[in-house]
């Protein structure tokens, strides 16, 4: 709504609530101006040089399941989300961002309100500060690249024991002349020691359709009341290539490192590909490779398996793809499914 919307908007409410005491048509106009004037006065309540977009994805899917003796047929969420966000500009290069994002829960009740981010950033020339929930650079420098599938535990090795979004998160961001970096710290004082929770530093370059990315994490492991037992050290890459014909190819390794204070260290990681293929103009086919090793020597949590997804995108915000995912544990049944899955995408902005 514009500004002069809002005036007569406004200018109306109060004409509703002196409309008693008018005793003529001329009174009713002279009240109406002098609220107009007054709100002209006050100026625009949001400012100059603000966006703002309310945006989401609602994802939901038609799965079978089979899991050793259990199948089922179930609804399930690729992970839906409503989202808004504003920047205003300041000057000189500053900009104000505010942003958060809720899940919609389309498997149960379609319930809305599990935060995925929520936080306030100031973006300089010298690089970008951010508070609050956000997207740590463990995925956004690494994992992103190979989270192109239609499910809601994509990347699937990395889904295992990796960070897609931290709370308490306190960021900085720099981007220069192709290179991106980026470090956090959560700093919780309901959990944990007195110093940060996680730390994660990470390094991207991008050229052309070329993108590197190297990130380290740092987090303590807790027990159930919140209590340091160990700590855990990442240390990933992922290297990614779009072509000039439209084929994607991208893979991540990760190495973790377990170190617990009971001297039962060891040593895992992951493994996720990814490959994408555009034909016949609004077709497109995935493929994916994955591998998860916790480093157990007694009763492991490893598996490995792959996915292929068919994805027709009839138009830019709508999207309908059919998945099949095998994944196959090392001491537990395979699992396997079939979805179908629907994908619809909006984005409305406005500028002041």
């Amino acid at each position: 709504m514009n500004t002069k919307m809002t005036l007569i908007a406004g200018a109306v409410a109060a004409l509703s609530f002196n409309a008693l005491a008018a005793d003529s048509l001329e009174e009713q106009v002279r009240v109406l101006s002098e609220r107009v004037q007054q709100l002209e006065q006050q100026g625009p309540q949001v400012a100059e040089g603000t966006t703002f977009n309310l945006y989401g994805s609602l994802r939901p899917t038609f799965n079978y399941l089979d899991s050793g003796d259990d199948s089922k047929w179930d609804v399930r969420d690729a992970l839906s989300r409503v989202g808004i966000k504003a920047t205003t500009e300041l000057s000189n290069g500053w900009v104000a961002i505010a942003q958060g994002e809720w899940s919609v829960d389309i498997s149960n009740n379609g319930d809305f309100g599990k935060a995925r981010q929520a936080y306030v950033a100031l973006a300089t020339p010298y690089g970008q500060l951010g508070v609050g929930k956000q997207r740590p650079a463990q995925y956004t420098l690494v994992a992103e690249y190979v989270d192109i599938f239609n499910h809601a535990n994509s990347p699937y090795a990395y889904d295992a024991e990796s960070p897609f979004f931290v709370d308490n998160f306190v960021t900085y961001k720099l981007q220069h002349q192709g290179f991106t970096l980026m470090a956090g710290a959560q700093i919780s004082g309901d959990k944990g020691d007195d110093n940060a929770d996680l730390v994660n530093l990470g390094l991207g370059y991008d050229l052309d359709g070329l993108h590197l990315g190297l990130g380290y994490v740092a987090a303590d492991r807790l027990d159930d009341s919140n209590q340091v037992i160990g700590d855990d050290k990442t240390l990933g890459g992922v290297v990614a290539y779009s072509f000039d014909n439209g084929l994607y190819l991208a893979a991540a390794y990760q190495d973790k490192e377990y170190n617990l204070d009971g001297g039962a260290d060891r040593s895992g990681s992951t493994i996720d590909t990814a490959l994408a293929y555009p034909f016949a103009d609004d077709y497109k086919v995935k493929l994916g490779y994955f591998k998860f090793e916790d480093g157990k020597t007694v009763a492991s949590g490893d598996y490995d398996g792959y996915n292929t997804t068919l994805e027709w995108q009839p138009a830019g915000n709508l999207r309908l793809h059919v998945e099949y995912l095998v994944k196959d544990f090392d001491n537990a049944d395979k699992d396997t499914s079939v979805a179908v899955g629907m994908r619809y995408d909006f984005d409305l902005g406005w500028n002041f």
